[in-house]
């Protein structure tokens, strides 16, 4: 189920990247004035040298047997697209550890469900069918992340019944798309570590006295104004809180 990738959007009139920065002494500006960032990357090159070899090596262009185990057994993945002027959107996926298809080691098959039907990964796809993975295992620190293009179909499409789907999920499916790895690695531990997010004992805390109260309430027009609430894990004032739903006792 290997393709040819189709050419993306080239972003003709869009300004995006064009700008210098932002006004001095402000870090807000329009989306479309960055910081160029081929300069930053040269800066911190000539500071701190170019990668090591080991870890260029990691960079595979297919899915090696520990990176194809890792997605076989992953529950959850982040995907990341974004549209032709570059806006940029990241959504999480989940489902029992495997749900994420290998069919080869270049091809993998991403199920849809009917989700919110804002289909904001569909609707960037149709400009820019770049896509970046990004995969967790419950209590495992490294991460597997995946890059390629994202070519999306449905149960029209021939292949459909070629992908490997037991018929419950192939009849139930709206649609989904196969993603051609172009760059696949494992991504070390730091982050998962640097951040305690497997720690056992946070996450009973958090399922026993939850950090936040339960999310905003939507209204027609978006989400209802919040408000300062009472302290949160110790910390007073300027936690936002909703005008809506309980609020648990202070921690």
């Amino acid at each position: 189920m290997s393709g040819v990738r189709p050419e993306s959007a080239d972003g003709a009139g869009s300004s995006y990247g064009a700008s210098s920065g932002s006004p001095s002494g402000s870090l807000s500006g329009s989306p479309y004035e960055v910081p160029a960032a081929g300069s930053v990357r040269a800066e911190l090159t000539e500071r701190w040298g170019a990668p090591l070899p080991r870890v260029r090596a990691k960079l595979s262009p297919v899915l090696h047997p520990w990176l194809r185990r890792f997605v076989e057994l992953s529950p959850y993945v982040v995907v990341a697209s974004s549209d032709g002027d570059g806006r940029c959107d990241a959504s999480p996926r989940g489902g029992a550890p495997g749900f994420v298809r290998v069919v080869d080691e270049r091809t993998l098959f991403l199920p849809e469900e009917s989700g919110n039907r804002l289909l904001q990964t569909l609707r960037n796809l149709e400009h820019s069918p770049g896509v970046g993975l990004l995969f967790l295992l419950p209590g495992m620190p490294e991460t597997a992340r995946v890059n390629g293009w994202a070519e999306p179909l449905t149960g029209s499409d021939p292949r459909w019944e070629l992908l490997p789907l037991d018929p419950e999920e192939r009849e139930r499916l709206a649609w989904g798309s196969l993603v051609h790895v172009e760059e696949a690695y494992y991504h070390c531990g730091r982050a998962g570590r640097f951040a305690g997010l497997w720690d056992t004992a946070r996450i009973h805390r958090n399922q026993t006295d939850p950090p936040l109260p339960k999310r905003p309430a939507v209204v027609t027009e978006g989400e209802k104004h919040v408000r300062n609430g009472r302290s949160v894990h110790g910390v007073l004032g300027g936690e936002p809180v909703p005008e809506a739903g309980a609020v648990r006792p202070a921690g």
